[in-house]
């Protein structure tokens, strides 16, 4: 069906997706639960009919704690129940789909995707759910109580909040206000229009934050359900994961253990891990893998490329809200500006393309080439599509767990073979589709 991916379930509501598909969903999910599972969702349109029919295809016994963050309801299940979340996350409005975790706060592996699509595919539904519901506003007073008893601020910083008119609405300005930082909100009524900017604070330019940020100390956006963020310092620049990381570093490098990396990750982690006395242990793309990783190797910090971070010593999920707030304290305690911070960091010359390419044959084209390249090149790494490590760069092609294309990233010494790089490779990337086509 194509809804079905690594590490979720997400497709276009009433196209790929409706009701009784959740139905489905959900009831092949519960074969997989425990006897509890708590159900939060997003602010999109969509969400609360597809939560309704997840409950209806349910057989367990159902805590509903209404729209709050990923991240909020995550806490609100740890460690009691499995935990199921409405959210197509940073994509459009018109998408929808649902998260699976464990109340280890660890989300369903792409193993245990693939089974719940297998048990989709024949199970009937018998429905029998039995729904408690929760205040949600006690839900997200609970999130707010217990990370501002984990963390602590140094001097009074001022913030700008950008949620993005996504779940960081309903609880960002309280936990920051909470905490002791002045604060600057922006676009935070939820509005599953997402009229202001981009769900996806990576790929939009954040011009109101930037034009904020000019006169605060740290401005910070979030994705539509609240687990991607993204920074700005006050010169307008916006933060790169691996920046974001250093600042973290700072204080979370105290803490035992490596530092966890996927493999789109640049090689400042790298240089980073040296500065810090740490080793860097790489996983694959997705938040599931990030979690999985800093939770088996017991990690001092977790980062994905994309925007999710991991902080094991504060909580055992991945959650933008906290690891913001927790990134603003580091910054709190500090004597120089954010951009003072961010200009110590080496920065590679890197870029990103992409090539469409059916979701049936992106993998078998990236297959292909993990056998050329194994046989022409020395390091290559194959645990999420096919990175090739030279002595002044790599590049990483892999199939998007998202959509029908494939992603190249390249990163050079400099920009000269930067542009080498891209060039040789894109151009095998395109080769390599269009003999699959």
């Amino acid at each position: 069906m194509g809804i079905f991916r690594s590490y979720d379930v997400r497709g276009i509501y009433s196209k790929d997706l409706d009701e009784n598909i959740m139905k489905r969903i959900a009831a092949a999910f519960s074969t997989m639960s425990e006897d509890t599972i708590v159900i939060g969702h997003d602010g999109r349109t969509s969400s609360i009919p597809l939560k309704n029919a997840f409950i209806a295809g349910s057989n367990k016994k159902i805590v509903d704690i209404g729209c709050v963050p990923l991240g909020v309801g995550m806490l609100w299940a740890l460690n009691k129940a499995d935990y199921a979340y409405i959210t197509a996350s940073h994509l459009p409005k018109e998408w929808n789909g649902v998260k699976f975790f464990h109340k280890s706060g660890v989300g369903f592996m792409e193993e245990e995707g693939k089974n719940i699509e297998r048990i989709f595919q024949s199970i009937e539904v018998q429905s029998g759910a039995k729904v408690t519901k929760v205040d949600t506003q006690e839900v997200l007073d609970h999130y707010v109580r217990y990370f501002t008893q984990k963390t602590t601020i140094g001097k009074k910083l001022s913030v700008v909040l950008d949620s993005g008119n996504g779940m960081g609405s309903v609880v960002a300005k309280k936990l920051f206000e909470k905490e002791g930082f002045e604060v600057d909100s922006i676009f935070d009524t939820v509005d599953p229009e997402f009229p202001n900017r981009k769900p996806d604070p990576v790929s939009d330019p954040l011009l109101e934050l930037k034009k904020r940020t000019a006169t605060a100390d740290i401005g910070i956006a979030y994705d539509g359900d609240g687990d991607r963020m993204g920074l700005v310092d006050e010169n307008g620049r916006k933060l790169s994961a691996e920046q974001t990381s250093y600042l973290i570093l700072l204080d979370a490098s105290k803490q035992p253990g490596p530092i966890i990396a996927n493999v789109e990750c640049t090689r400042v982690i790298d240089d980073m891990a040296r500065k810090f006395g740490k080793k860097v242990v790489r996983v694959p793309v997705g938040h599931t893998f990030l979690m999985e990783g800093a939770l088996k190797h017991k990690a001092c910090f977790g980062v994905e490329a994309a925007g999710h971070f991991a902080v094991p010593h504060l909580a055992p999920f991945d959650d933008s809200l906290m690891v913001s707030l927790y990134a603003a304290t580091v910054l709190s305690k500090q004597d120089k500006r954010l951009s003072e911070i961010v200009d110590e960091i080496r920065i590679y010359p890197s870029e990103r393309a992409k090539v469409e390419c059916s979701d049936e044959k992106k993998f078998a084209v990236v297959n292909r080439l993990k056998h050329k390249f194994k046989e022409e090149y020395k390091n290559v790494t194959t645990m999420d599509g096919v990175r090739v490590d030279f002595h002044d760069g790599w590049i990483l092609i892999r199939a998007s767990n998202t959509g029908p294309k494939i992603r190249l990233t390249v990163e050079a010494d400099n920009e000269k073979r930067l542009r080498e790089l891209k060039e040789e490779f894109f151009k095998r990337l395109e080769s390599e589709v269009g003999n699959q086509v």
